[in-house]
């Protein structure tokens, strides 16, 4: 998991090549602003919740 902050809004590019290279290592990465984190944090764990399922 991974909580974006808005220096993520200017390294679009580099976030992308970085979550290739984990997923070709078998790493899942799913991606939550703060925003998501601070307001919502039950739709946060519910996801990583189900995303731990599928594995």
């Amino acid at each position: 998991m991974e909580v974006d902050g808005e220096i993520h809004e200017y390294q679009k590019e580099y976030d992308e090549g970085r979550t290739a290279e984990l997923e070709r290592l078998g790493i899942t990465v799913i991606r939550f602003s703060n925003e998501e984190v601070k307001n919502n944090i039950k739709l946060v764990t519910r996801r990583i919740k189900e995303v731990c399922k599928v594995l």
